[in-house]
């Protein structure tokens, strides 16, 4: 596992890339696909990621998760040297604005990046099982993914999970059961006992909240026919501590996952090892 500095830095690398880059409601995930029936044969260089949801809505639209994943080195390298690019060639101009005041480092330079998308809403439709909780097998770029936030709709945060959250990793050619995910308003009671933790009044400012809770699957949680003879893992989630997201219109955090995350007055604990994660 990475050290907490690390993922701090990587969380910060992926909130960088998402306050850059085109919005989510605006472009298509990059590499990611719906199965709503089960593939023959994996694709050994994609994962696959496997779970029930719940099925909230806003009015006419569904509340859902919105998923990040962490950059890779070279991912990163591109979206430095695109920055860098746009920077000099808008520094001229940056310069006259300033008008002999301070003129904007290339930390905070504002430019669009259209880069691959590192972050997607779960899908809606084309689940494989209805019912009560939807089934879903989604096929994704490997890597560690984060709950990074809901969205209400398809594709647009509307709440990230600023607050605390947790980690997993998907890895190629396995599908990783997440096991049930919950969304849903919080600022009143939710038919979704999962998501008391975030119940309250308070949840309701100038517009209402999003909630969200995941509970993993473990050996006695029965797998989804759909990856029924596919090679399966169960995801092994780790705590995820605070992180700035700029582009988010609202924060929350992600429900206590027994055994992994929990709360000490508003600090996040990885209830591994008993820390809190700054």
């Amino acid at each position: 596992m990475k050290s907490v500095s690390i993922v701090s830095v990587a969380l910060g690398a992926l909130a960088l890339m998402l306050t850059h880059s085109t919005p989510l409601a605006a472009r298509e995930p990059d590499g990611v696909a719906v199965h709503a029936t089960a593939p023959t044969v994996l694709d050994p260089a994609k994962a696959y990621l496997l779970y029930r949801a719940s099925t909230a809505k806003s009015g006419m639209f569904a509340i859902t998760h919105v998923m990040g994943r962490i950059p890779s080195d070279d991912e990163m390298v591109a979206f430095l040297a695109a920055r860098q690019q746009a920077y000099e060639k808008e520094l001229p101009n940056l310069r006259k604005k300033a008008k002999n005041g301070p003129v904007p480092t290339v930390e905070n330079f504002g430019f669009s990046y259209d880069g691959p998308s590192n972050a997607f809403a779960l899908p809606v439709k084309d689940f494989a099982e209805d019912g009560e909780m939807r089934t879903y097998l989604v096929e994704v770029p490997p890597g560690t993914y984060v709950f990074y936030g809901t969205a209400v709709g398809t594709r647009a945060l509307t709440n990230c999970n600023c607050l605390g959250t947790v980690k997993f990793a998907a890895q190629p050619g396995v599908v990783t059961f997440l096991g049930s995910l919950y969304a849903d308003k919080v600022h009143k009671p939710s038919p979704v006992p999962n998501l008391e933790d975030n119940l309250g009044e308070q949840m309701f400012q100038y517009s209402f909240i999003l909630g969200a809770a995941v509970v993993p699957a473990d050996l006695d949680t029965v797998v989804p026919q759909v990856a029924a003879g596919l090679p399966l893992a169960r995801a092994e989630y780790h705590a995820v501590g605070p992180f700035l997201q700029p582009g988010a219109s609202w924060i929350n955090r992600l429900a206590p996952v027994p055994g992994v995350l929990s709360y000490s007055e508003g600090k996040v604990v990885d209830v591994r090892t008993g820390k809190v994660l700054e």
